[in-house]
């Protein structure tokens, strides 16, 4: 069992277009609103990006999308875009709604796409952005092995300020090795 399990009973669904509401409540919520850009949200952008997104077996899929599932309930999102097969890397993202934030289901969401993310046998990392005050999403990074590999000074501009974002990775071997602590202890 991955970090953060808790009690709930956490699981990712493919995304499908009877999602897209959901998600564009949960990208409305003051809390998402904190840290991501959500202002040209629309249900037709974000429903093109659910059916863009492939399948782990599909040889043209570059993106995939699963939504969080606690206790029977859709309670975030997980994804990973811009797959390059040539060098074996993706980058992730991640958004829990806010009702469900600090109970260890991000942790547990993301560490179950990483699994599936890493069935794949020709990918060697992956990588995600964190804008630099965003300390949750920091913390599951950490949990799940990632390795801050620097900060991006005014790399993005977000509710029109210049904002840093930290860059994470996260290797094959390094998360092989985590897994395998893990189980074992």
């Amino acid at each position: 069992m991955l970090p953060g399990a808790p009690v709930s009973d956490v699981r990712l669904v493919p995304a499908r277009p009877e999602h897209v509401d959901f998600w564009l409540a949960m990208r409305a919520a003051p809390g998402a609103r904190r840290f991501v850009d959500t202002e040209d949200d629309t249900r037709e952008l974000l429903l093109r990006r659910i059916l863009e997104s492939g399948a782990l077996g599909e040889p043209r899929a570059r993106s995939f999308r699963w939504f969080v599932e606690a206790d029977g309930q859709l309670v975030g999102t997980v994804s990973a875009r811009d797959l390059s097969r040539v060098h074996g890397r993706i980058e992730l993202g991640y958004m829990m709604a806010d009702a469900h934030h600090g109970r260890g289901l991000g942790s547990r969401a993301v560490g179950l796409m990483l699994e599936q993310l890493f069935t794949l046998p020709y990918l060697q990392r992956v990588w995600l952005t964190t804008l630099a005050e965003n300390t949750g999403s920091q913390g599951v990074a950490r949990k799940l092995g990632f390795t801050m590999e620097g900060t991006l000074r005014g790399h993005c501009l977000f509710q029109g300020q210049r904002r840093d974002q930290q860059l994470w990775g996260l290797l094959r071997p390094e998360w092989d090795a985590w897994r395998a602590a893990f189980v074992a202890g």
